[in-house]
C-alpha cells in the first residue's frame, strides 16, 4: 500500500491544553469535541503579504520579500450545543439548575469575549492527522432555529506560535509499509 496523499472527511476533532512547544498534549489529555456538520470544515492558509522593491530604471521589481506569512485557519460547525462543549470554545460556564423532572443543563455565556488558546487535533476519515500545537479558538452561535433547521455553533481556530518560534502545525499522512 502506498503513502496516503489525499485529505478528506472528518473522523474526530479534539482539544487539549497547549504544551508550550511543538508537541501535542498526551492523547489521554485530549478531549473529543462535537460532531462536525457535514461539509462545514474548511482549512485555509491566508495569502502571504508581500512588498515589492522597484527602481526608476526598470518596470519590474528588483526584489520582493514576504512581510507577513499567511496564518493557517480552520473553521467548522457543530449542531451539538451541550453546554460543556460550548464552554470549551466560547468560555463561559456550564452547569445545572433545578431538580428531578425540572432539572436543566445550562450554559452561561462569558461576560466578555476572549479567544481560547487550545491545542487542536483533527483526524480525517483516511487517518490523516492535523495537529495545531496552539490555536486561538473562537466559537459563535449562528444559524436558524425552526422546524427545519438546527442552531449551529461555528468554531474558528487560527494556528499560533506554540511558544518556541517553531512550526505552529503538522500534517501527518499515513505511510503503510
Amino acid at each position: 500500500m502506498a503513502q496516503e496523499k489525499y485529505v478528506y472527511g472528518i473522523k474526530s476533532v479534539k482539544f487539549g491544553t497547549p504544551t508550550g512547544s511543538s508537541t501535542m498534549p498526551a492523547a489521554s489529555a485530549m478531549t473529543a469535541w462535537a460532531q462536525t456538520v457535514r461539509g462545514s470544515f474548511t482549512l485555509s492558509e491566508d495569502e502571504a503579504q508581500k512588498k515589492e522593491f522597484k527602481v526608476e530604471e526598470a518596470s519590474s521589481p528588483v526584489k520582493e520579500i514576504v512581510t507577513d506569512a499567511g496564518a493557517l485557519t480552520g473553521k467548522w460547525r457543530a449542531y451539538d450545543l451541550t453546554p460543556a462543549l460550548v464552554a470549551v470554545v466560547k468560555g463561559g460556564a456550564s452547569g445545572t439548575s433545578g431538580a428531578g423532572s425540572a432539572a436543566m443543563v445550562t450554559y452561561a455565556g462569558p461576560t466578555s469575549v476572549v479567544a481560547m488558546e487550545l491545542a487542536l487535533e483533527v483526524t480525517t476519515t483516511n487517518n490523516v492527522v492535523i495537529n495545531v500545537y496552539k490555536a486561538s479558538v473562537l466559537g459563535r452561535f449562528d444559524g436558524g432555529v425552526s422546524a427545519e433547521s438546527l442552531l449551529e455553533l461555528e468554531v474558528t481556530a487560527k494556528a499560533l506560535d506554540p511558544g518556541t518560534g517553531t512550526s505552529p502545525y503538522m500534517l501527518s499522512l499515513p505511510n503503510p509499509s
